[in-house]
This record gives C-alpha cells, structure tokens and sequence, in this order.
C-alpha cells in the first residue's frame, strides 16, 4: 500500500532546462551541501535500493537501482532500457533528480510546479524532472518524491513497518 504524495505549490521561478536528452537543469543548481546530504540521504536510506551506475542519464549521474529479489513491480516503474534496468531515479550533478511515479504523484509533482515531464513522456517514458532543491525545505520536499517512487516501485509503505 502507498501513499499519494502531497506538495506545497512552488512559488520560485522555472529553472531552465533543456528539451531534449539529455534533460538536464541549466540553472538554480542545489548549493553543494544541500547536494550531498540529499544524496547521502538517497543512497543510505532504502533496504531494498542500492547506488548503481546510471544506465540511462550522464556519467556523472547517481542511480537509485531496486534490489533484483523485489518482484511484482509496476511495468512502467523503472527507466528505460526496460529489459533490465532496475533504475528508478537518479540524481543528477545539478541536485535535480528524475523519478519514476504512479500517475497521481506525477500529476501532484506537476500541479505543484516542482517538476516537468520528461522529453519522452509522449513516447512512453514514465519519468519526470523534479528540480534541484535550493535549501533544506526543498530538499526535503525532493525526499517526499523519491519515498513516493521508491513506494510505487516495492509497493511498499516507507519505512517498513516492523
């Protein structure tokens, strides 16, 4: 069972970003200790995920990749290549991630002007842009996203219940 996810509205401008691959955030880059503590965050927080080399964004790219022994997972839960990838999100160098979601936390994320579709939504992709947090309240914003894709893909309540 997971939760749907609930976000204040954005009030900042739009960072650019580019329209196509490789969709990147050209500006209002996440301050280097806002970075890092997301990404020691992302990478030391999930049982069931590990860091694992992106399969699908740039080298300097950190990955989210879902441990081979959960099954059942959604057909659309993983970026592409599909035939493998376990990679549900990944961090970029800029602090913006993308993330696979169920349909209803892409639209929140949307709505709430955090994110945009990914290039190749319109082809299938189901991956959105969340942009790179600013301070400590929008990392932690970023932290309600990735928990809702790490969700979507185990099917799971975060943290387990023990």
């Amino acid at each position: 069972m997971t939760r749907k996810i609930m976000l204040p509205v954005r009030l900042s401008e739009k960072p650019a970003t580019n329209p196509n691959p490789p969709h990147l955030q050209y500006n209002q880059h996440s301050p280097r200790h806002i970075y890092q503590n997301l990404a020691d965050w992302m990478f030391s927080s999930f049982e069931k995920s590990r860091e694992h080399k992106t399969l699908i964004s740039v080298p300097s790219t950190r990955a989210m990749w879902l441990d081979e022994a959960v099954e059942n997972t959604p057909t659309d839960g993983f970026m592409p290549p599909p035939a493998y990838s376990r990679e549900f999100a990944h961090l970029h160098k800029d602090g913006s991630i993308h993330v696979c979601l169920a349909d209803a936390d892409i639209q929140q994320v949307l709505e709430a002007r955090w994110g945009e579709p990914h290039p190749y939504k319109h082809l299938g992709v189901n991956e959105i842009l969340v942009y790179a947090p600013q301070n400590e309240d929008e990392m932690e914003i970023l932290k309600q996203v990735i928990v809702a894709s790490y969700e979507y893909v185990t099917g799971e309540v975060y943290p387990p219940h023990e």
